[in-house]
């Protein structure tokens, strides 16, 4: 058996004394029992003696939300143990459950609300645009009350001569970080190369020139058409494929995206600023010429394709005489594209023949 009590409401003094229950209530009939009468059941078979204490909201309508729950298991066989809950043996017990029903509604608010404000700060605080909206406010209070005025108000130069060499001076530390510049950042330059290097850049340029001249002769000269396969761009490939086939921008990527991209652009620019296609040409041919290869080269560094020699091929169609031009679009696939595949094979063909050289690092 056991025996339980309760202090229940809002500051209400109520303690009531449950009578024993008896304990060979079967689980089976546990359910037909009224509400609350099978909770002091199985507490009696657990505790020797319990307090529950129900924890209202401040607040209407007063919702219910926490329930305490002081108890003295039935193994602890001290009788002071015991006694500790009996409101007749410890008369303090009513006094102390009688402040928890004051403060413990004040404790769980200020817990919930406490959480709720750490929540909004954070969200404050880590909020760019409130933020934001924040610091345009100080800045406005900073600027309205004449603050900022206040405080540069001594040192503001008041005519204009004397403005204009505030201005001037306020540059100098840039102009001496610039021209420091040109000094140089003193590393090592490049060694020189050796004889044997040398000589094979010098066979691997004068057989890709050879192919390339004849097939321009070829088309040229013994086919009659209008063909070009020669571009002054392609001596720049030639010299970086066999000068420094170890460079990044040897390497065919580079030379056939960085090409295609090139050829693209001036052809393209061209319907911008060549009087032949009417309205379309919005540019001046002067505008254009400079335009083009900028666009080209920054593309090409978007891209990660930079190669120097796209460019030229960009600005040799936008100067070109009427031959190039005349090409059109084909520009692009013949001879920029077909004489760029021919170079990158005769850098396969060639560089690979020595056992000192690579070629490519990189696809």
């Amino acid at each position: 058996s056991g025996k339980s009590w309760s202090l229940g409401g809002l500051g209400e003094e109520s303690m009531r004394v449950e009578a024993e229950q008896p304990l060979n209530v079967k689980a089976a009939d546990l359910s037909n029992l009224r509400v609350g009468e099978a909770h002091k059941i199985a507490a009696a078979r657990l505790f020797h003696s319990s307090v529950a204490i129900p924890i209202w909201d401040l607040i209407p309508p007063h919702p219910l939300i926490a329930v305490i729950v002081l108890y003295t298991p039935l193994e602890y066989g001290e009788p002071w143990v015991h006694d500790y809950l009996d409101p007749k043996r410890n008369p303090k017990m009513v006094n102390f459950l009688k402040e928890m029903t004051h403060s413990m509604p004040l404790a769980i608010r200020w817990m919930n609300v406490n959480d709720a404000w750490s929540s909004n700060v954070t969200d404050f605080v880590q909020d760019p645009r409130i933020k934001a909206r924040r610091m345009w406010h100080v800045l406005r209070i900073v600027v309205c009350t004449g603050w900022m005025r206040i405080c540069n108000t001594d040192n503001t130069p008041k005519t204009l001569p004397a403005k204009i060499k505030a201005a001037f001076v306020s540059t100098l530390p840039f102009w001496k970080d610039y021209f420091e510049k040109w000094k140089g950042q003193h590393l090592t330059p490049p060694p020189n190369g050796d004889i044997r290097h040398s000589m094979q850049t010098f066979i691997c340029s004068l057989g890709a020139f050879l192919l390339l001249s004849w097939l321009h002769h070829f088309f040229e000269v013994d086919l009659s058409t209008d063909f070009i396969v020669l571009l002054g761009s392609f001596a720049a490939v030639i010299t970086l494929i066999h000068g420094a086939p170890n460079s990044p921008y040897s390497q065919p990527r580079m030379v056939m995206a960085g090409h295609l991209i090139g050829a693209v652009v001036g052809v393209a620019f061209d319907y911008l600023a060549n009087p032949n296609f009417g309205d379309s040409a919005v540019l001046p041919l002067w505008v254009a010429v400079a335009l083009a290869p900028s666009v080209a080269t920054a593309i090409m560094a978007f891209t990660g394709t930079t190669h120097p020699p796209a460019a030229a091929c960009c600005l040799i169609y936008m100067i070109g005489g009427e031959r190039i031009k005349s090409l059109g679009w084909i520009y692009v696939g013949f001879p920029t594209m077909a004489s760029c595949a021919i170079l990158v094979f005769c850098g396969l063909l060639q560089n690979n023949i020595f056992p000192n050289r690579k070629y490519p690092l990189f696809w």
